[in-house]
């Protein structure tokens, strides 16, 4: 009987251990992305072309997060979608206008699309 208690004793102790290693891992990988900064923070400035024309502007974050300010005929609208994998575009469609990038920043370049309508875009670093 003692070598039982012993035995579960030792299982317990090995899961509570365990469970603090994932959870310390867990710790380690947020704080490593928060410090994490994408290499294409910053602002760029282009255009967009196709069925529609006008402005970009693209406000990259650190995170990675983007402000997209798209201008045209003296309409403007802002949204906010973010980079996924680092470079590419994460495709969040306005909410105003349902305006969506697709690309990446490695070419800083690609195709948008709004309703019908599409075309091609690009960007270049200010």
């Amino acid at each position: 009987m003692k070598y039982i208690k012993v035995f579960l004793l030792c299982v317990f102790a090995s899961a509570i251990l365990d469970s603090c290693d994932n959870i310390l891992d867990n710790v380690r990988s947020k704080e490593e992305q928060q410090a994490q900064t994408s290499p294409y923070m910053g602002r760029w400035i282009g255009n967009y072309s196709g069925d529609e024309n006008g402005t970009l502007v693209l406000d990259i974050k650190k995170s990675g997060s983007v402000e997209v300010i798209r201008s045209s005929g003296g309409m403007q609208d802002t949204y906010y979608t973010s980079l996924s994998g680092g470079a590419s575009f994460f495709n969040t469609p306005s909410p105003n206008t349902g305006f969506t990038l697709f690309g990446n920043m490695e070419t800083h370049s690609g195709t948008w699309k709004m309703s019908n309508s599409k075309g091609s875009w690009s960007v270049t670093k200010q």
